[in-house]
């Protein structure tokens, strides 16, 4: 009996062990998200546009109006954008770029109209160092990205 008992409370000290392990607890409050990029309000343009224009009067140095007129017009371009996003999964990818192109060309020409010269420059000063090292590092150190008259190019080092 003794010898059977032994292996029994070792399984169950396993089981048990293993069940502990594996216990998580989630939020599920109205507020809490789940999931990655829960902090980066994915899908909320609302959210995404206050974000940007908080960050950007601090970058830019912006005063209370100009944060203001650089938040709706973000608001603005995140919703056209995530109706062409939607759009993306069912119509043509190469009309969809050219339409996000125009759709950057209108937004950049109405931020520029609310920036001085000086916020400007440094603004796509920004949107160039963003692009170089993005999210994800960039295209790395052999390409850089150039934005000129709302056009991106690509340069690539020479090895």
């Amino acid at each position: 009996m003794k010898t059977h008992l032994l292996p029994l409370l070792a399984a169950f000290a396993l089981t048990l062990g293993t069940a502990a392990a594996q216990t998580t607890t989630q939020n599920t409050s109205a507020g809490a998200t789940v999931g990655r990029g829960h902090d980066r309000a994915q899908g909320n343009p609302e959210a995404m546009a206050t974000r940007q224009s908080q960050r950007l009067s601090q970058e830019l140095g912006l005063n209370a109006d100009q944060t203001a007129k650089i938040q709706q017009i973000l608001l603005a371009r995140g919703q056209e954008m995530q109706a062409m996003r939607s759009q993306a999964r069912t119509g043509d990818r190469s009309q969809l770029r050219t339409q996000m192109d125009a759709n950057r060309s209108k937004y950049d020409e109405q931020v520029k109209a609310v920036l001085t010269a000086d916020q400007y420059t440094k603004y796509t000063a920004l949107q160039n160092d963003r692009m170089n090292h993005g999210r994800w590092g960039g295209l790395g150190d052999s390409a850089k990205v150039k934005v000129k008259n709302n056009r991106m190019k690509l340069k690539k080092a020479a090895k």
